[in-house]
């Protein structure tokens, strides 16, 4: 058998909330690797040798390339993430619940043991 409609509905609702989750733990991570830049140009001024200076620009440049990763992470989710924390979708996701609710109710009922129960003697 096929998905049913509560399944696709349940899983429209997920990925919202998946999204929403996604975005903020990425631009957690650019805020993390934004930090680290003033660490990394002090110990590139205070180096002693051009091969400690090497190793701290290499680690540098791994962290930008991992800000770099974790901002577009940010952005492939931001239209979603904007959509569901606007207050004025709020009623929508609200009612697909619901639906979510009435439809996996009416499942159970049409996919459960149904009996026929003999009205007439």
């Amino acid at each position: 058998m096929e998905r049913k409609p509560s399944e696709i509905i349940t899983e429209f609702l997920n990925f919202l909330e998946t999204s929403k989750h996604e975005y903020e733990s990425a631009y957690s991570d650019v805020g993390a690797e934004d930090c680290k830049v003033q660490t990394f140009l002090h110990d590139i001024e205070f180096a002693e040798n051009k091969n400690e200076r090497n190793k701290v620009c290499t680690k540098l440049q791994q962290s930008r390339r991992a800000r770099r990763k974790a901002k577009d992470k940010a952005k492939l989710y931001e239209h979603i993430h904007n959509f569901y924390v606007d207050k004025q979708n709020q009623n929508l996701l609200k009612a697909l619940r619901r639906l979510q609710n009435e439809q996996i109710a009416e499942e159970k009922y049409l996919f459960g043991n149904r009996e026929f129960k003999n009205r007439v003697d």
